[in-house]
């Protein structure tokens, strides 16, 4: 039984999104017999296509917050994944916020959507559900989405943590302490610093804190492209101790042996 890991997109803002510089499709992961999508944004269903994943084998769909570039085709996929509701099947988990939506926002989930899959589940941070035989645990984020969530996906063998959208607190950074594989959303470079956003020096804290065995940064900003996501790898790596990998658009990665089977799956880039 094969575990892995696949970044359909790595964007991290308008810039890079807008330009499809990077993609921006989210993550799938295949765990211990079960495929999971996480934060399915623009363009998810077109490379997901293009690395040869088939969405109907989703059996749950994962949204960390309600922006753009993680909720923004939650509907698309959930129109495939059920072929408009002819098959009611799947999970939503995802923060409130993309159910409920507030005094500001719409929800991103429509209502035709929600009677398309089996259950949906709004959680906050701290919550526990297992889905078959994988435990996932919603985190607590900084972000401009109040009610954002991170999340913690745990098998017998292996935790994976993936930190969505937020700055670095200590606190944040220590509810992945356990975790082999951490994926962080690290949107700048060194140097660079946004509220609600982490940048390599708060990627270097963060993984000082909660010492995975891998790092994999994520989710990059137009100033973290040109100064190129490697580098800032590289420099994360040499400052934490950590192996620290940068994603980019197709990478697959096994969360059980890390490195030792990764391999690159080529998704045909739309942007410059």
């Amino acid at each position: 039984m094969e575990n892995t890991v696949l970044f359909l997109g790595t964007g991290g803002d308008s810039i890079v999104v807008g330009k499809q510089i990077r993609a921006s499709g989210g993550i799938i992961l295949e765990l211990e017999g079960n495929q999971f999508l996480l934060d399915p944004g623009p363009g998810c269903l077109v490379r997901a296509r293009q690395a040869e994943v088939s969405i109907r084998n989703t059996i749950a769909v994962l949204v960390s917050h309600a922006h753009t570039n993680h909720s923004n085709d939650l509907n698309a996929v959930l129109e495939a994944l059920s072929v408009s509701g002819l098959d009611r099947i799947g999970v939503v988990v995802c923060n409130k916020k993309v159910v409920n939506g507030d005094e500001k926002e719409l929800p991103v989930l429509k209502n035709r959507s929600r009677n398309f899959v089996e259950k949906i589940l709004p959680l906050g941070p701290g919550s526990k559900i297992s889905i078959n035989n994988v435990n996932i645990i919603t985190t607590k984020t900084k972000h401009f989405d109040s009610e954002g969530t991170g999340f913690i996906f745990e098998t017998p063998k292996y935790r994976i943590g993936y930190t969505s959208d937020t700055e670095f607190t200590e606190e944040i950074a220590d509810q992945y302490s356990k975790c082999g594989m951490l994926i962080l959303n690290c949107k700048h470079p060194l140097g660079v610093k946004q509220k609600g956003h982490l940048s390599t020096d708060d990627a270097i804290k963060f993984i000082q804190k909660a010492k995975p065995k891998l790092a994999v940064i994520n989710h990059f900003g137009i100033k973290m492209i040109e100064a190129n996501p490697m580098y800032e790898a590289r420099e994360i790596q040499k400052e934490s101790k950590v192996e620290v990998v940068a994603a980019k658009d197709g990478l697959l990665i096994n969360p059980v042996s890390f490195s030792s089977r990764m391999r690159q799956v080529t998704l045909e880039p739309f942007g410059e």
